[in-house]
């Protein structure tokens, strides 16, 4: 299961990274991106990431000694879901063999690239000191899914959009106010959600009609907001708690 996605090519660095903003590059492309209580992480040993002067972050966002807690998972909140300002489980960008560059690690299944890559220049290449420059290229498991990244000076130019790419990634899904008064008709109720048609159904029990007709065409948003949340007027729903 799941898709592939192929790239050819390198983004190059004006500079060389030093070896351990390289090992911590590596190091945070090796490490599934998962959320961690940051208290718990504190003083835990983590020899990568202090080399490079990070922080734990926000839900443990840069943490990267995993295996510190690999059969306790003592620090892990949710293995299934990233720290919230990271848009997946796993980026698969690293730096290249000379550090010179960044370029795909070749693990099948990487999904987001334009977003983490938005998300290492957001967060790493350009606080560090670096610019990234170059194209690749990628090609989908789909012959019609094909493409090119390009990047000038820590600005990716194709595809367009990326700032907007990884804040829609990252944050709770917008939605009118049909929809949101529907969903916390059917948070009141308090009874589980095993689907989206269920929730359609639970819609139109409700009297919201309106949002029921909004789901299916929006199906991706839909899935996003079970995932991250939804909002309206600055306000969050989180719907995971509904789910069976």
């Amino acid at each position: 299961m799941g898709y592939t996605t192929i790239f050819d090519g390198i983004f190059h660095l004006n500079k060389r990274l030093f070896d351990s903003e390289t090992l911590y590059l590596l190091e945070f492309s090796r490490t599934r991106r998962m959320n961690r209580n940051p208290a718990i992480l504190q003083d835990v040993p983590d020899a990568a990431r202090t080399a490079v002067g990070l922080p734990v972050g926000e839900e443990g966002c840069y943490f990267v000694n995993e295996k510190w807690d690999e059969d306790s998972e003592l620090s892990i909140v949710d293995y299934n879901h990233p720290p919230k300002t990271q848009p997946g489980l796993w980026c698969q960008w690293i730096p290249t063999a000379d550090g010179g560059g960044i370029q795909w690690s070749g693990t099948e299944k990487f999904y987001d690239y334009v977003e983490w890559l938005q998300y290492l220049i957001n967060n790493f290449i350009e606080p560090w000191g670096y610019v990234l420059r170059g194209e690749v290229n990628w090609q989908g498991e789909r012959e019609e899914d094909v493409g090119m990244i390009w990047v000038e000076n820590n600005v990716i130019i194709l595809p367009e959009g990326a700032q907007e790419l990884l804040r829609y990634a990252v944050s709770p899904v917008s939605v009118p106010k049909v929809v949101w008064d529907c969903l916390q008709a059917v948070e009141a109720t308090g009874v589980p959600l095993t689907g989206w048609y269920e929730l359609v159904d639970r819609a139109v029990e409700l009297g919201h009609g309106e949002a029921a007709l909004w789901v299916k065409p929006n199906i991706d948003k839909y899935f996003d907001g079970m995932e991250r949340g939804f909002e309206f007027e600055g306000k969050v729903i989180k719907m995971t708690d509904m789910m069976e």
